[in-house]
């Protein structure tokens, strides 16, 4: 492979340059332990619980989210491909396809959402701190009565202490984030069997859990269902796109295939299994779905237990935090400026974006979470990941020229640094996906176009790997 100094060019440095032999350790065992680490956090089963919230039984919550997960493995694993070969990061992959200086734009809607998730499981972990801290000395919860942006004075400690002790995390480097989650990841699946057990014996067995009826009558029970597949999908449609950020580091592409399907659609379904039934135990409990974990901690017995189930939420969280956003993110940002802005840097900038767009609104109700933000983001990240796929399977057939993808004057500077067939396929695939949006804008009810909207992430996906692929075929020869 022809050598290319990535620093002098201004489009590398030493987290985006390819990784060495040396570097490529991860063997299927680190894949596996990273997604159990990612998929058993409590935001997984704030998902869960939130689809029991929304009006949903417990098999159709389990179905959606098996779904979700199976459907969103294949670009996972597709997008994985290139990282494991090459060596490279998303933020270059993506150079190949939207250009040397159009890839910004896929990363700058990927660090924003990884920001987004950043924040959200921040303040997670700051409500389990919050209740540890209130429970053990009471006293503190008046610090809470003092608001600042629909957030208490303690709560707003304990949410830079949170994000500091995540950015300690990873300065430690990639080394020590698989041995962290070597151990960190299984905590919260403890978690999980504990409320579970007690949610199972006071509602007095299994048999009034599932034959609890909906917390609510659901109106369009089918566009409920197709909207609430999206929130599974989009849950990891981030992990979609930057997958090879990890998979750079595999020991081989069977390392990376093989940890991938036996740690993500096994831990999501079981973990989310969990969580499902123990929702609906609550609503045969108090009358009412309790869909945050937290909140359901507090309402445990014992108060040792209680401590020992908020302690392992805040390590679980920070277990899931650091590989699945904060440092996709900060790969990301370091892509928009390589020789300013290192991984480090990135992860301050993540950090910052994190907190400014104030996570704790994000999900302040379960319909907040699963339509609002999963359902927003999905519009975004599906088109960009059908563009990635149909580039690098379709187009290129899975040849990258690597020193060209940090080269200004390459073969993949398109126009100017930007490839049109690129902007013009997000921009049709976020389109599609808005389509109900956008005829309700002209007074006008085209039933097909709801059924688009509501499915939006496979409708972006699938637009934008069409309008990419049929419109590059034509100069197929040149790209490459």
């Amino acid at each position: 492979m022809e050598a290319v100094d990535t620093i002098e060019s201004g489009l590398g440095n030493h987290d985006l340059n390819p990784t060495t032999t040396d570097q490529r350790t991860w063997t299927w065992v680190d894949f596996t332990a990273l997604w159990v680490g990612m998929a058993h956090n409590v935001v997984t089963w704030t998902l869960a619980g939130s689809l029991i919230q929304l009006g949903l039984t417990w098999w159709q919550a389990i179905l959606i989210i098996a779904a979700g997960n199976l459907i969103v493995l294949g670009p996972i694993i597709l997008n994985s491909h290139p990282g494991a070969k090459y060596g490279i990061p998303f933020p270059i992959i993506a150079r190949a396809s939207f250009g040397i200086r159009g890839a910004n734009l896929a990363t700058l809607v990927r660090g924003i959402v990884g920001a987004g998730w950043f924040g959200i499981q921040v303040f997670v972990g700051t409500q389990a701190l919050s209740l540890l801290l209130t429970t053990l000395i009471p006293g503190l919860k008046s610090l809470n009565d003092i608001q600042f942006l629909y957030q208490g004075c303690l709560n707003w400690v304990l949410f830079l202490a949170f994000l500091a002790a995540n950015l300690v995390v990873l300065r430690h480097g990639m080394a020590q984030l698989r041995r962290f989650e070597r151990w960190a990841a299984p905590s919260v699946l403890i978690l999980a069997v504990i409320l579970f057990v007690w949610a199972w014996r006071t509602a007095g067995g299994l048999g009034p859990i599932i034959t609890a009826p909906p917390t609510k009558h659901i109106d369009d029970l089918p566009g409920t269902l197709r909207r609430s597949l999206m929130g599974a999908i989009a849950f990891w449609s981030t992990l979609s796109l930057n997958a090879s950020d990890f998979t750079r580091f595999s020991r081989s592409q069977k390392d990376q295939i093989t940890g991938q399907v036996l740690g993500m659609p096994t831990t999501m379904i079981v973990f989310s299994i969990l969580g499902v039934l123990t929702t609906s135990a609550t609503s045969v409990i108090f009358g009412h779905a309790i869909w945050d974990a937290v909140d359901l901690i507090k309402r445990l017995p014992s108060t040792p237990l209680i401590v020992l189930c908020l302690l392992t939420v805040v390590v679980a969280t920070m277990s899931v935090n650091v590989p699945a956003n904060l440092v996709s993110a900060a790969y990301d940002i370091s892509n928009l400026a390589p020789r300013k802005i290192s991984l480090w840097r990135g992860a301050l900038i993540t950090a910052a974006v994190g907190t400014i767009m104030m996570p704790w609104q994000l999900m302040a109700t379960a319909s907040d979470l699963v339509f609002k933000w999963l359902g927003n983001i999905g519009v975004f990240l599906g088109p960009v990941a059908g563009i990635l796929i149909a580039d690098y399977w379709w187009i290129r057939r899975r040849e990258l020229s690597v020193p060209d993808l940090y080269k200004p004057d390459g073969i993949y500077r398109y126009w100017n640094g930007v490839n049109p067939r690129a902007i013009l396929a997000i921009a049709l695939g976020v389109a599609a996906a808005y389509s109900a949006d956008i005829a309700g804008y002209f007074k006008l009810e085209i039933p097909m176009f709801q059924i688009l909207t509501d499915l939006n992430w496979v409708t972006g996906f699938v637009a934008a790997f069409l309008v990419y692929g049929g419109t590059s075929l034509r100069g197929r020869s040149q790209a490459l």
